[in-house]
């Protein structure tokens, strides 16, 4: 957690401070609430604020994670920039991130620490990974075939393969959507989350032309950018929500942002996908397409041409050995059991 977004880590916790100014009593008050007479409680990156409720109540808890978050050698953390200054420096970076998150800690919850009646947090300790002298297991919800375990992790960590729900909805799609996949081979789907990183207008252009000059179609998704009032090419559908698990059996390539969801469901689809990251864990899903040999090399949004983009598109299209082992990798995600194996985890903990 060091620098390489358009917000600075440091204005992030500014940002976070203003943001629970007008909330903070309510929402702690919420979250102590909701944790009261649980058996475990499961928090991820951004909810760490229930373990100090579990330290409080004395309630067995899991971190849960989607992406790799405890130091490493390997690669840095997740935001800070990839240098090639080896496993001190990545390992540095996570000690950085570990600092931040104390002091704001110590900033944000001391005052609420002390009403439980809870220790305040040591400068230079490192909260959220351990409790009572303990380590916290930590579930990390992806699968080893796509990131393999760090050497160096220990067995308080557990890739337990993708947490994949499956609900049970009357959810149709749209006979417009229907009658596009079936006007022409298979289009793409282009999509990046809730982010653009900067000029829609720019970014849907470089879209539009990439695709005009590699002749292919593509399943646009509107959660991206301002399509209402587009005026679209016929080889475009604009699509609203639709669940990924069907969608991604329609398409031929997924390109979007990497973020941890949509990188699976690209992934256990057999899809071969093109990265574009803006920020986060996303160019190291993205790094992780690549070397899987499950995607063309991710182009970062600052990077982003209309050149960049269009080579991506005819690699992914075209290219049989990326086909192939982006179809052997969804086998195998496929016929994993990550919920089960979550599960088979906290059970035997809580057992202890």
């Amino acid at each position: 957690m060091l620098i390489g977004e358009s917000v600075s880590v440091l204005q992030y916790f500014r940002n976070l401070a203003v943001l629970l100014h007008s909330v903070k009593e309510q929402f702690l008050s919420d979250v102590a609430a909701a944790c009261e007479g649980m058996d475990a409680i499961l928090y991820s990156l951004l909810g760490a604020v229930a373990w100090h409720v579990a330290e409080k109540l004395n309630i067995p808890c899991f971190r849960v994670f989607f992406y790799p978050a405890d130091p490493t050698g390997e690669f840095p953390a997740m935001t800070a920039p990839e240098l090639p200054l080896g496993p001190v420096y990545n390992r540095f970076t996570y000690l950085c991130g570990d600092l931040l998150w104390t002091r704001a800690t110590r900033k944000l919850l001391g005052a609420w620490r002390e009403e439980m009646g809870l220790a305040s947090i040591r400068p230079f300790s490192f909260p959220y990974r351990s409790m009572q002298g303990k380590p916290i297991p930590t579930l990390y919800a992806y699968s080893p075939v796509v990131a393999p375990k760090p050497l160096s992790w220990d067995g308080n960590q557990y890739l337990t393969g993708y947490w994949v729900h499956h609900p049970e909805t009357d959810w149709g799609p749209d006979q417009s959507l229907i009658d596009f996949l079936n006007a022409g081979r298979k289009p793409l789907y282009i999509g990046f989350g809730s982010v653009t990183g900067g000029d829609f207008a720019d970014i849907l252009e470089i879209v539009l032309e990439s695709l005009r000059i590699t002749r292919q179609r593509a399943v646009l998704s509107a959660g991206w950018g301002r399509l209402q009032g587009q005026n679209l090419p016929e080889f475009i559908y604009p699509s609203g929500y639709v669940p990924h698990e069907w969608l991604f059996q329609h398409v031929s390539v997924a390109v979007h942002h990497g973020g941890a969801g949509t990188t699976a469901a690209g992934l256990r689809a057999g899809l071969p996908s093109i990265i574009v990251p803006f920020g986060g864990d996303q160019p190291y899903w993205g790094s992780r397409i690549y070397q899987l040999g499950a995607g063309p090399k991710p182009i970062p949004r600052t990077k982003l041409s209309v050149g960049r983009l269009a080579a991506a598109i005819s690699q992914a299209v075209g290219n049989q050995e990326m086909l192939v082992n982006a179809g052997r990798i969804g086998e195998q995600l496929r016929n994993e059991d990550g919920v089960g194996n979550a599960v088979g985890v906290i059970e035997q903990w809580i057992k202890k």
